[in-house]
């Protein structure tokens, strides 16, 4: 008589166990299929860190097999495309800072500064940095998709006049030479004169090397019947014509510096940071090489 009773009561827990068990699979799978649709959306969107959290949700065991795969594909090139910075910061003193709160466009990032990478979404970022008894600095970053470990350095230390601004690796800083407190007046004045300079043995150069050349074709060149010039008197002449057409490009390149440093005359800045985009100061530099069968100059300036 028991074991009749009891037959009908295990069948009946358990039906009651698989009708309690259907709706929570159903749920499950919902939430899967919902956080499937929302990663992709996400990942479009280059929302990479969410994107992985929704992932986080569809990769579970609880979730179906077509659907999870799916989310772990996914899940990889999610990885592949986030970027990761890794942060420096040097304190008032140089030396590197490892305790202070480093935000990421108004949110924390971190809390230590351990040299670990750290993923960030690709884009551009304004990163925030307190470190104790110091200022809060600030510096603006623009980060790749797929950039790791991407060293930036963030430093406390007050800035001085001619001092670059903060760098990180992959982006460099220029300090470009500043004019005297007289401005550019006085190296103008003596690139003017080593132009002037070198056209004095330019000339003496030339007029030496095109008398001999008139002299050779007056008497031993074979179109006035001589039976030919020396070699070393017309290797001599050739040599005496480049070394003047290099004082040419050394006269008028310093000419033309000179004559630029004149016109500008007003000191300018005294740094310039690529990355920061401030003011660029002047910089003017001239050359002069040799080349075959004469001499190239050039003057090259930013204003």
């Amino acid at each position: 008589m028991l074991s009749k009773i009891a037959t009908p009561s295990a069948a009946m827990v358990l039906l009651a166990v698989v009708t309690r068990a259907a709706p929570a699979l159903a749920d499950d799978t919902g939430e899967c299929i919902a956080a499937s649709e929302a990663a992709q959306s996400l990942r479009d969107a280059h929302s990479l860190l969410q994107a992985r959290e929704k992932l986080a949700l569809c990769t579970r065991d609880a979730c179906p097999g077509p659907i999870r795969q799916d989310c772990i594909d996914l899940r990889a090139k999610v990885d592949a495309a986030m970027p990761s910075v890794v942060l420096r910061a040097k304190n008032a003193h140089g030396d590197d800072a490892t305790e202070g709160r480093v935000f990421c466009d108004g949110a924390p990032l971190a809390t230590v500064l351990d040299g670990k990478a750290i993923a960030i979404d690709p884009g551009e970022h304004v990163l925030r940095i307190e470190l104790p008894g110091e200022a809060a600095v600030e510096r603006k970053i623009v980060v790749g998709e797929g950039e790791k470990d991407r060293l930036v350095v963030i430093d406390a230390r007050p800035i001085g006049p001619n001092e670059p601004a903060a760098s990180e690796a992959g982006s460099t800083s220029v300090a470009i030479a500043s004019p005297p407190a007289g401005g550019w007046f006085v190296p103008g004045l003596v690139a003017g004169s080593v132009g002037v300079a070198a056209a004095v043995p330019m000339a003496i150069l030339w007029a030496t090397a095109t008398s001999d050349v008139n002299t050779m074709r007056s008497t031993c060149a074979p179109s006035a019947g001589g039976a030919g010039c020396p070699a070393d008197r017309v290797d001599s002449d050739r040599t005496k014509l480049i070394a003047g057409d290099v004082c040419l490009g050394i006269a008028a390149a310093g000419v033309a510096a000179g004559a630029v440093l004149l016109w500008i005359r007003r000191p300018q800045s005294t740094s310039h940071s690529q990355e920061a985009g401030g003011g660029r100061p002047t910089a003017v530099g001239l050359s002069a090489a040799p080349v075959a069968g004469g001499a190239v100059a050039s003057v090259g300036g930013r204003f």
